[in-house]
């Protein structure tokens, strides 16, 4: 080709420009790229200036349904802007815009020039930006309007790209890169008065385009390529000239793939999608392919104009996202996403197939303490080896998944009968219960799994999870370390749960909640100075509840907190009575779930000082497991109450994992040895001689002890011998009404 009659190189550059894959949607890379291969086409053709623009107008016009397009110039003094095309605008509409002067009132176009920047306005009845022209709007309903600058290749503007609408909007990502375009092309085409120009320089941007660019004839032989194709084939130009197309594209598509896209070009006017191409030194990479025809005046086809890239970084960057939506980016396996859809896929093959399948719901026994022991880094490193475990314990055409924390799921494919499953159970619990040396630390941990089974216990993703969950957990009550399949009961149990926590969220605004009062009594003296607080629900249908069936639902649905605050506030009421009615020291003991420390930081200080009652008029019952928790508002909760005054017990004492570091750390006031010690207590019983070394350690740090389960006298005389201070339990009083605790405070 000669240099006169080469395409504009800005134009081309802007034409062939890398489109943002990951903005745009196919179609609209497709409408793009048939644009700017039209418009190309236009200048390879020698059309004018005006009529490039012209037919941009109308090419934008086809994009953009119910819009249409202008151009508008300034003068040669700059002062005033004119139509210079707008093929589809009536003329008395651009006989009112012609003479507009740049300016804030003077729409979206006067406003691009005036600003130099895009301006993109979506209701022009309303907008400050249209006051001075807004009865053009009203006459023509233009009802928003979308104007970019035009800028000469010095950057000075020149003038205004417009779409106007008949109806508000405002432009998308597509629509803002056809005004770019837009408004690029009208530049350069206003630039350059004489085409022999713009092919010239065109043709410098076909030498130095990023995308690979050739012009084959008639005969798909190649005549001309730029030097990006030799970048991206390894082909020099001497090596193609005069070759066919095919010589860049792979043979794994086959030659009908090939005579269907020529078909489609020559039918439609265009193809684009993939192709893989081949690199001159044999090696085969994935291509975006873009195929236009040019025609002759008599309608034959003289040219074809292909242009492609080499889309092996994007389809790499496709396959990243696609496998971290996908895979778990810790171990490897896939997540939760994944493990869905193989659920889904596996039991319509199940379905299809009549087998059937089994599904694994495993989670590590205390790997919380790995991780608060010896760090999240050796907590990652022994959940990347439990995954390679479980992967070995199970066959390639089963599925290993983790969906979160330290929770695993396997689908075992063709498995429905419990003895292959529990075979392959206790092979995963052997496996996990071995040491896992991790960057020179040894840890431990074990599993607790829950199975069930498809189709006998459910047929839908949704129900054999949740059945897989419920085994699980029934496992772990069952002391961890061990597995559970899925029975009937479960669902029954778990809908039980719905159902009690559904209830229990009216308990409260119901008024169904109410509180006894259980004395707890100076062994010395006899004397009453204390009473704990329990909690009972009066259901409408099923009597009166006791706080083992719904406090732990409370603490799941995160009621926990109402209710803890609700029974403090009863609490703190009957204490100010009973103090000022028995005794200024009495104290009520309430307990408060390790669940009320972390949800958030109570008020209770607050509220007791509002009330004018001393700290000491509430005792705190906390389990002694929640000592081990390093919380930040467990540590600040408790010293806020040591800085009140408030006094803090260790209910169920022994029954925990006991720390007496913290028992003094955070200045325990009470031990309550629990019940179970109690009970079974005579004077030559081991339960005896641990009751009597907890009072000793008590006293010596300061503390007192109170037993609880009190039945006998027997029991009350061994504990006085062995001086413990207080004692509750049945053999003084069970729990009562308010009334019926003040008649026995009346009595003692």
């Amino acid at each position: 080709m000669s240099k006169h009659t080469r395409v504009n190189e800005d134009l081309f550059d802007q034409l062939y420009a890398p489109v943002n894959y990951f903005d745009l949607t196919n179609i609209e890379q497709g409408r793009i790229l048939q644009f700017q291969q039209e418009i190309l086409q236009l200048v390879v053709l020698g059309k004018d200036y005006k009529a490039i623009c012209e037919k941009v107008c109308l090419l934008m016009e086809q994009l953009l349904d119910n819009a249409v397009a202008s151009v508008m110039l300034l003068d040669k003094e700059k002062q005033c802007m004119n139509v210079f095309a707008a093929p589809s605008v009536p003329e008395e509409c651009i006989r009112q815009l012609n003479g507009l002067r740049p300016g804030p009132g003077t729409g979206s176009c006067g406003n691009a020039v005036f600003r130099q920047e895009p301006v993109f306005i979506e209701s022009t009845l309303d907008d400050p930006r249209w006051q001075n022209i807004r009865q053009l709007a009203i006459d023509f309903n233009i009802l928003s309007c979308w104007s970019m600058p035009i800028r000469s290749k010095g950057d000075e503007c020149i003038g205004s790209f417009a779409l106007s609408s008949f109806e508000h909007r405002l432009p998308n990502t597509f629509h803002r890169k056809l005004l770019e375009i837009g408004s690029f092309i009208a530049g350069i085409a206003l630039e350059q008065q004489k085409m022999n120009e713009q092919l010239y320089l065109s043709s410098k941007v076909f030498e130095n385009s990023t995308e690979a660019i050739l012009i084959a004839d008639a005969s798909k032989i190649i005549v001309s390529i730029n030097k990006a194709l030799h970048k991206i084939t390894g082909y020099a130009e001497e090596e193609v000239i005069g070759k066919p197309v095919s010589i860049v594209t792979s043979i794994r598509h086959g030659s009908n793939f090939f005579q269907k896209i020529w078909q489609s070009v020559k039918q439609h006017n265009h193809w684009q999608g993939e192709v893989w191409n081949l690199h001159k030194q044999g090696r085969e990479y994935p291509s975006w392919f873009n195929i236009i025809p040019v025609r002759s005046k008599n309608g034959l086809i003289s040219y074809y104009l292909i242009n492609f890239s080499d889309i092996t970084d994007k389809k790499k960057a496709d396959e990243i996202i696609w496998r971290q939506a996908n895979y778990d980016s810790l171990t490897g396996l896939p997540n939760r996403n994944m493990f869905y859809e193989r659920l889904n896929h596996d039991i319509k093959s199940a379905t299809r197939n009549g087998t059937g399948l089994t599904v694994l719901f495993i989670d590590l026994d205390r790997f919380k303490e790995v991780n608060d022991s010896l760090g999240h880094s050796v907590g990652d490193a022994l959940l990347v080896e439990a995954a390679k475990r479980l992967t070995r314990c199970v066959r390639e055409t089963d599925t290993v998944a983790r969906l979160g924390g330290d929770e695993f799921t396997i689908i075992l494919n063709g498995i429905s009968e419990p003895y292959q499953t529990e075979k392959i159970m206790h092979t995963i619990l052997l496996e996990l219960a071995k040491p896992f040396y991790l960057n020179t630390k040894l840890a431990y941990v074990s599993a607790s799994i829950g199975a069930t089974f498809f189709p006998d216990d459910a047929s839908s993703v949704e129900l054999l999870m949740k059945n897989a969950d419920q085994a699980m957990y029934a496992a772990k009550n069952n002391g961890r370390n061990c597995w559970n399949c899925f029975t009937s009961n479960m669902r029954t149990a778990s809908e039980v749960r719905s159902k009690t926590a559904y209830e229990l969220r009216n308990a409260l605004k119901e008024e169904q909640l109410f509180l006894l009062y259980q004395p707890i009594v100076e062994l010395k003296t006899g004397n009453v100075y204390k009473a704990e607080a329990l909690i009972r629900w009066q259901h409408p249908e099923r009597g009166t509840i006791y706080p083992g069936e719904f406090i732990a639902i409370a603490e799941e649905t995160n009621l926990i907190t109402d209710i803890g605050d609700w029974v403090f506030k009863q609490a703190v009421n009957q204490v100010a009575l009973w103090q000022a009615n028995f005794n200024a020291g009495f104290q009520i003991s309430i307990n408060k779930s390790p669940k009320q420390f972390i949800d958030k930081m109570g008020d209770w200080v607050n509220h007791l000082n509002e009330r004018g009652l001393d700290g000491q008029s509430i005792i705190v019952e906390i389990t002694e497991n929640l000592l081990l928790d390093v919380h930040e508002l467990v540590v600040k909760q408790l010293l806020n109450y040591r800085d009140a005054g408030v006094q803090v017990a260790i209910d169920d004492f022994g029954t925990g994992y006991s720390s007496l570091s913290y028992l003094k750390k955070f200045d325990i006031d009470y031990l309550k040895i629990d019940r179970s010690f109690i009970s079974n207590m005579d004077s030559q019983s081991n339960d005896r001689i641990l009751c009597e070394a907890v009072i000793t350690m008590a006293h010596r740090l300061g503390m007192k002890v109170i037993a609880e389960g009190v039945e006998t006298d027997l029991q009350q005389q061994l504990l006085i011998a062995m001086g413990c201070d207080y004692g509750q339990g049945n053999f003084f009083s069970k729990p009562m009404m308010v009334d019926k605790f003040e008649a026995f405070l009346q009595q003692n």
